[in-house]
């Protein structure tokens, strides 16, 4: 089975977390912040059942070749939904950035295409690109703090009545998709110091609150009429006098909706793979599936609700502290051990 590193794995949820972000359409304000900084806190509490379960050896391939299949298929089905809800983020961030193809179908087929011969190098190819998006990323962010830097105003930072810290908390525990990744993520790694994969959410945690607190400051009265305040940021927020960044910003929401769907794409048709060995276009049924969940989603205008929070907590902490309590009595499931 492939590998990646730790740093790699790191890189990957960010990206994740970083498309979430750009793609973000709840209320913002300084509850919001305090919101964010609780649901990391959160994150990190609800991680160490996986942290814990690898540290003793577990192995979700392990687990699989005992014809335990419902797990799989259930985080299978999970990934593929999820990816279903990034397809309509997708389209909806579409909008905001004038991309060339505004048809939602057009749109998903051409991103699909893209991920699935991204999906098809298999996961350390993935792996190494998100390394390279990541400092596009960086870069993304350090142009963005250029441009924002003289327009921050702290009087910004005051109490919303439209906002609450538990509402705001809930709200961005309702996006922490990257969890149950991360529980499948720690089967394609190597060694057992899975506490380095914590790192993720302290560098996230940055990450969101600096993008949060210039939209705050910088953004001011015109916040309340931005659906989505980070696209508004950066229409705002331009480092050059002759030259805009907008071309930058497309590219990086392009590569990260491109890197995220992959993702999911991989592990569902992993987790496919390790339910039914046999079974061919695996990729492909993984992302009409997920094509399908976003005609049906758009029909119903799905948005982030308790669900989702209710779905992270299982596939998250309730599975993870189930094997924990299970694995004393099958060491099977653990991975072998080199000589």
């Amino acid at each position: 089975m492939n590998k990646i590193s730790f740093s790699q794995l790191i890189t990957a949820l960010l990206l994740s977390s970083a498309f979430m972000l750009m793609c973000l359409s709840a209320p913002v304000g300084i509850e919001y912040m305090a919101g964010t900084a609780i649901s990391f806190a959160l994150q990190a509490i609800l991680c160490i059942p996986i942290i814990f379960l690898y540290k003793k050896g577990f192995s979700l391939s392990a687990y699989c070749n005992e014809k335990h299949y419902v797990i799989p298929c259930l985080f299978a089905l999970y990934f593929m939904l999820r990816g279903g809800v990034s397809f309509i983020l997708v389209w909806n961030g579409g909008k905001q950035l004038s991309l060339p193809f505004s048809e939602p179908l057009v749109t998903a087929v051409l991103i699909g295409i893209v991920c699935l011969y991204t999906a098809s190098l298999g996961i350390c190819a993935f792996a190494r690109t998100s390394s390279i998006v990541f400092g596009i990323l960086t870069l993304t962010v350090a142009v963005l703090l250029i441009g924002a830097w003289q327009r921050i105003d702290t009087m910004e930072l005051a109490e919303t009545a439209e906002n609450t810290i538990l509402g705001s908390t809930l709200r961005n525990l309702s996006l922490v998709d990257t969890l149950p990744a991360l529980f499948v993520l720690l089967n394609f790694t190597d060694g057992k110091k899975t506490h380095k994969a914590l790192m993720f959410l302290p560098i996230g945690l940055i990450m969101w609150e600096i993008v949060l607190f210039l939209c705050i400051t910088v953004l001011g009265s015109l916040l309340p009429t931005a659906p989505y305040p980070f696209f508004l940021l950066t229409a705002v927020s331009q480092p050059f006098s002759s030259q805009r960044a907008d071309a930058l910003y497309l590219i990086l929401f392009v590569l990260l909706c491109i890197l995220r769907i992959t993702l999911l794409t991989v592990l569902s048709a992993h987790l496919l793979g390790m339910v039914f060995p046999k079974l061919k276009f695996r990729s492909i049924i993984s992302l009409l599936v997920m094509i399908g969940a976003a005609a049906a989603f758009s029909t119903i205008n799905y948005t982030e609700s308790i669900f989702c929070i209710i779905t992270i907590l299982v596939f998250a902490f309730v599975i993870p502290l189930i094997f924990c309590v299970m694995l004393k009595n099958h060491n099977s499931w653990k991975k072998e051990e080199k000589a």
